[in-house]
């Protein structure tokens, strides 16, 4: 199942295959709000 998240296929492909890069990406999101 492919990620639609940022809208920019290159960046989803990373966050669909790739648990680490989504989960330091779902941590930084809730450092900066």
């Amino acid at each position: 199942m492919a990620l639609h998240i940022t809208g920019d296929t290159a960046d989803d492909d990373l966050l669909t295959n790739n648990p680490l890069a989504l989960l330091t990406g779902m941590l930084l999101d809730q450092q900066v709000h």
